[in-house]
């Protein structure tokens, strides 16, 4: 048992590392007056959804890109209308980190930090030491995957572990609250996913357990939102509490189809098991967003009647 803590503390730790060097290293190399011309224009819904995507994409962060959008808010920056498009888009973006996981690149991720570390050791140039970090931690989010699998793999042969997950399988709404528990203290739906992942790959987890677990991550990384805007005015709150009403709405819409989106996801990708989760969140989210983004208008207003002082 202690062999699997460690195992699983070491790789978490240097995936958390990696994310946070792949992500201060774009937020950094991303100018900010780009980001902020490109969330000013003239914002159509479908426009902000993939804004969105592709900024969360960037930054590998759909809480990070929600509080930004707080921000942005609060400064009369944005309208809520605005930005509520583009937090649709950013649960889209944030699936980029568990299809790249699902590629399975652990055995080349030596190459990626051999890079950084050169650039970063022999550039003087701001930008490309950036760069260089982006690519130290890309490389580190492997590197702890592969660790976490190592570590997390004699979990299978374990009775009471498979008795848990077994519950997690008759009793979804259990698994999405554990999800939930776990995502708002890791305060990282990437991190979580990547975990599922590595227990899919593992035999360790059903696809079932999987996917409803992954339900409650998905609204438990609006916590970062929330607990941003508690300081901040009426109009920001009311942007963190659309993160919130948009993640539960699209869980309460797919809960019913569980069996249905394990069976594609599982059909798209039969013998990857870490792709089979990717492919769940990623059209969880994609659902999501197609469903209620013609209700945009309703859920302004619906969040602004909800919260008005």
């Amino acid at each position: 048992m202690f062999e699997i803590i460690s195992a699983t503390s070491i790789g978490l730790g240097l995936f958390l590392l990696g994310m946070r060097f792949l992500t201060e290293g774009l937020d950094r190399f991303t100018s900010s007056r780009f980001r902020y011309m490109l969330i000013n224009l003239k914002i159509h819904p479908l426009l902000g959804v993939l804004i969105g995507c592709i900024i969360t994409g960037i930054l590998q962060s759909s809480s990070g890109m929600t509080v930004i959008l707080v921000g942005l808010v609060q400064s009369n920056l944005l309208t809520l209308y605005q930005a509520t498009p583009i937090i649709m888009g950013a649960n889209i973006g944030t699936t980029v980190t568990s299809q790249l996981i699902a590629f399975n690149m652990g055995k080349y991720s030596f190459i990626p930090f051999i890079l950084g570390i050169l650039i970063n050791l022999t550039s003087k140039n701001k930008k490309i030491c950036y760069i260089g970090e982006v690519l130290i931690g890309f490389s580190l989010i492997f590197i702890g995957i592969d660790l976490l699998t190592e570590g997390l793999s004699p979990l299978k042969d374990i009775l009471a572990f498979q008795k848990i997950l077994e519950e997690f399988g008759k009793m979804p709404i259990l698994g999405a609250l554990i999800g939930f528990s776990a995502i708002s203290i890791l305060q990282s739906s990437s991190t979580g996913v990547a975990i599922l992942q590595t227990l899919a790959s593992n035999g360790s987890i059903s696809m079932y357990s999987a996917v409803s677990i992954m339900l409650g991550m998905n609204v438990g990384t609006c916590i970062t939102s929330i607990i941003s805007s508690l300081s901040l005015n009426r109009a920001a709150k009311q942007t963190a509490f659309v993160h919130l009403f948009f993640n539960i709405m699209g869980v309460v819409l797919i809960f019913p189809f569980i069996n249905l989106l394990c069976a594609i996801s599982v059909s798209l990708s039969p013998l990857n098991p870490s792709r089979q989760i990717a492919n769940a969140h990623t059209i969880f989210n994609v659902f999501s967003t197609l469903i209620l983004l013609p209700f945009t208008g309703i859920i302004v207003g619906a969040v602004q009647w909800i919260i008005k002082k």
